[in-house]
């Protein structure tokens, strides 16, 4: 087994150690809070009691954690046979509709889900199929990259078979292609959706991408990208003139004038956040037991719930601790590795795509400064296929 399949297997156990009732010496020991904090949230505590503080909210985390690692497994074995440009044709295809879905709503469903369904939390209205704007901003920063790398890939084979000798016409015809086509609608209505949510997080996750983006393009010397970057010229303009058409300029203005406000408002969630680390430093008060721990911990804007920390990387340390953040810290770095090695090697079409899949995961992983969208299971279930696509290998048939 290799070593990050090894890693990704001890961060599962790690959360399944959570869920052990552990006797009353060596629990107190290990993580001498717990106790007490259970204490606060039940009226009768037994004895014998697991490092988690909430055993139905750590069983579902393990659940689906163990899921998205079997999807990240199975990925790489599928991606190895091929498949890889058809996945990425498909989010863009889905991609698109979706935005358009996402954009009619917002102008006409008055906060409601799909013009019928009026979400349970309250908060902002609903984007497309995510209640929280944040978390659609996540799926499109994954997906937008991934599209316009297939769409370089795709335009530079396209233009290996054109030549100067070649009628104007068939030159046309090949620069006008359905699939260039597809994916440039995609990426127009994918970013025009994405700045109409006005989600900050999710525009500085996009910010990231594209600045990587250049340090691929910088450092290829395979296959050129072909007519790619007139196709993701025309997706801009077209994207600004539909956010300009939906959106005053004034609004957008003032939401990213708020900025600060939004920072302070994260400060305050995060202060409240330090306790709670501190006390489960070492095991965490397990995993997906965020809400429920804030509920003992929480000092600041007592009207209001905190159900997530507005930062995957400090809700990670307060649910899981060096038991469960050691291991998924390793797996982290040897994927980024596995994954520059991959890239580097790389001369092929595939290079964009690969390059294009790492982008987004790289945008997702900015915004999770801000936000914890990866914790959605739809937008972990992307990444993890984007993930597997960036290092699979491909097998000799």
């Amino acid at each position: 087994m290799p070593a990050l399949h090894r890693w990704l297997a001890a961060y599962v156990a790690a959360i399944a150690v959570q869920l052990l009732p552990l006797p009353p010496l060596l629990l107190d020991w290990l993580s001498p809070a717990v106790r007490p904090v259970v204490a606060r949230l039940s009226l009768a505590p037994p004895a014998w009691l697991p490092l988690t503080i909430d055993e139905p909210a750590t069983a579902g985390t393990l659940l689906t954690n163990a899921a998205l690692i079997v999807v990240f497994l199975s990925a790489l074995r599928i991606f190895s046979t091929g498949g890889v440009r058809l996945f990425a044709r498909g989010v863009s295809a889905m991609g698109l509709l979706l935005s358009l879905i996402a954009l009619a709503q917002a102008a006409t469903a008055h906060g409601l889900m799909y013009w019928r369904w009026k979400p349970l939390m309250e908060g902002g209205d609903p984007f497309g199929p995510f209640v929280n704007k944040n978390h659609f901003a996540t799926w499109v920063v994954l997906a937008i990259p991934l599209g316009i790398g297939y769409l370089a890939a795709h335009s530079g084979a396209h233009r290996s078979r054109s030549s100067p000798l070649m009628p104007w016409r068939h030159r046309v015809v090949l620069f006008f292609d359905g699939r260039a086509i597809l994916l440039a609608a995609a990426a127009c209505a994918m970013g025009a959706a994405l700045v109409t949510t006005l989600s900050r997080s999710g525009l500085f996750g996009m910010a990231v991408a594209a600045a990587l983006a250049v340090v691929f393009r910088l450092r290829h010397t395979g296959e050129r990208h072909g007519h790619a970057v007139w196709w993701l010229a025309a997706a801009v303009a077209a994207a600004a003139l539909l956010v300009l058409a939906t959106i005053p300029v004034e609004r957008l203005t003032q939401r990213l004038a708020r900025a600060q406000v939004s920072a302070d408002d994260r400060l305050v969630i995060w202060r409240d956040t330090l306790p709670m680390i501190g006390d489960f430093w070492l095991t965490g008060t397990g995993a997906g037991t965020y809400e429920t721990g804030m509920l003992v911990y929480q000092r600041a804007s007592p009207g209001v719930r905190f159900n997530q920390a507005h930062n995957h990387y400090v809700q990670a340390a307060a649910e899981g601790g060096v038991l469960l953040c050691f291991p998924l810290v390793a797996a982290l770095a040897l994927y980024l590795r596995q994954a520059w090695g991959r890239i580097a090697v790389e001369h092929s079409g595939m290079y964009w795509i690969r390059a294009g899949a790492l982008c987004g995961l790289a945008g997702a992983a900015a915004q999770s400064v801000w936000e914890t969208g990866l914790t959605i299971p739809a937008n972990a279930a992307l990444a993890c296929v984007m993930a597997a696509m960036v290092i699979h290998e491909p097998r000799r048939h």
